[in-house]
């Protein structure tokens, strides 16, 4: 039996990023000849722990990794030294991975995966500063896109491993659209749509901007916003100043987001810059024309439902490509279609879960 340790360096919390992508890992591996645990810095929400416990795997809380790491360090020390484990699996944004990476080489744990999620960090400095630990520590590095294992492992050789999705989850559905619409009071309007945490990278900001110069054409438009952050207030305020207010729905953090693609008539992510950008793959499953921005990589062109641009373009420049929008027949076929291109592309959760269970079990 193999053990393995699968570090979320954010928060385990059921609509967060990383732990979004390792849980659909989770699901989707044949478990057999592994036990997996989880740790991460808070306190994690019942319904994870039921399914954890559920399939006899635990999870361990190290505290605050930012204010603390010198005691977070020693307890992830206490808990590897008491489970023995064989593998080690640090998902982060940046070189501050050495932070556990270290001490699970410390430990003697021979296998010591560090799994990176973006193209960018934060906090460039300490990245800098821990960038040789960094490369000393891990023995199989893996990046989400090439664009991300490029920015982190400067140069150094690495395995992509896509961030695979349960497909059929995403194919679209007349009725789910009909109900959220309908939930949401928003039948008759032309939604656009987006999905991703309320914060920097994520360029809010100029969604609104495009959004306001698409209410001049396009008078029944609204815009419904899946995600929380720490900008939503700000945004809300950038919202009564440019007039939109009314036209503008933030519907908080969710565990059901694909649910509310279905209600969308087109996808926007602007986005300053993503490790990959699973909510462009996750829309196109959906059957959703996407408009990203070219810094989002490129590996997301996974259909031919998505369409880049330039964010030194102006909002009205945006704003005029995001004027027509598919019938939902149709949006059914284009659904299909992605969804054959998308599995094509090795986003298939299944055969990407089949390569990480081959990685623990090397």
């Amino acid at each position: 039996m193999r053990k393995v340790l699968i570090i979320i360096t954010t928060q385990f919390i059921s609509y967060g990023g990383l732990t979004t992508v390792m849980m659909n890992y989770y699901h989707a591996m044949d478990k057999s000849g592994l036990h997996i645990d989880f740790a991460s810095t808070n306190e994690s929400p019942q319904e994870l722990l039921d399914e954890l416990y559920s399939n006899g795997s635990e999870y361990f809380c190290l505290k605050e990794r930012n204010k603390n790491p010198f005691k977070y360090r020693q307890n992830l020390k206490n808990v590897l030294e008491k489970n023995k484990y064989d593998v080690i699996h640090v998902n982060g944004n940046s070189a501050t991975m050495a932070l556990e990476l270290s001490v699970a080489k410390k430990c003697g744990v021979p296998v010591r995966i560090a799994h990176g999620h973006t193209t960018r960090t934060s906090h460039p400095i300490i990245n800098k500063m821990l960038g040789y630990m960094f490369r000393n520590t891990y023995t199989c590095p893996i990046a989400v896109s090439k664009l991300a294992g490029d920015w982190l492992y400067n140069g150094n050789q690495y395995t992509v491993l896509n961030n695979a999705i349960d497909l059929e989850k995403y194919k679209f559905n007349k009725k789910i659209r009909d109900n959220v619409r309908q939930e949401l009071k928003i039948e008759n309007k032309f939604v656009v749509g987006n999905v991703g945490k309320l914060n920097e990278p994520k360029n809010h900001t100029f969604l609104l901007k495009i959004f306001a110069e698409l209410k001049k054409t396009q008078g029944n438009a609204l815009l419904l916003l899946v995600g929380g952050g720490s900008l939503e207030a700000k945004l809300k305020s950038d919202c009564v100043n440019l007039g939109i207010d009314k036209d503008v729905i933030f519907l908080g953090m969710r565990d059901n987001a694909y649910d509310y693609l279905h209600a969308m008539d087109v996808f926007v992510f602007p986005s300053y810059f993503e490790g990959l950008g699973m909510a462009v793959i996750e829309a196109q499953a959906n059957g959703l024309h996407c408009f990203a921005s070219e810094n989002v990589p490129k590996e997301t062109k996974v259909s031919t439902l998505i369409t880049y641009l330039d964010l030194t373009d102006a909002p009205a420049k945006w704003a005029k490509k995001i004027t027509y929008y598919n019938t939902v027949a149709q949006r059914e076929v284009d659904s299909d279609e992605a969804i054959k291109e998308i599995r094509k592309n090795g986003y298939d959760i299944t055969c990407e879960a089949n390569k990480l269970q081959k990685i623990y079990l090397s």
